[in-house]
């Protein structure tokens, strides 16, 4: 269900190529700024200038992720684990016109914030450790 993962799987091209990992590709969609937005939601503070893998490294380390088919399964992890744990959900939208990479998009259902309905590629379910 919920597990880590090594940030090689992400940035060594010879496992990313090779890794038939769903959790590993999503995660190698993240930009910078993703992964800044992550070790914000801990209160991790990393100067801007860190290169992306190095804050990939610090996020991972303090994250766990799993992939949800639907919001039906999203809600349901919310509800098992919100008592005991922080949770945030990244869903990733493709646009009409580029189906090949989705963005990036951030929920944080404590908040109510919203679940996509519409070009959801994809969602990671990310509970803090």
């Amino acid at each position: 269900m919920l597990r880590s993962i090594p940030a090689e799987e992400i940035f060594d091209m010879n496992k990313a190529l090779n890794s038939n990992d769903p959790l590993a590709y999503w995660l190698a969609q993240m930009r910078k700024a993703d992964w800044q937005h992550l070790l914000k939601f801990v209160d991790v503070k990393i100067p801007v200038k860190t290169r992306k893998q190095v804050m990939a490294e610090a996020a991972l380390q303090r994250f766990e992720f799993t992939i949800c088919d639907g919001r039906g399964e999203v809600w349901q992890l919310w509800t098992d684990l919100r008592k005991e744990h922080r949770t945030l959900v990244i869903q990733f939208r493709h646009s009409e016109s580029d189906w090949s990479r989705g963005l990036p998009e951030f929920v944080d259902l404590e908040k109510n914030e919203p679940l996509g309905f519409v070009n959801i590629a994809g969602r990671l379910f990310c509970k803090v450790k």
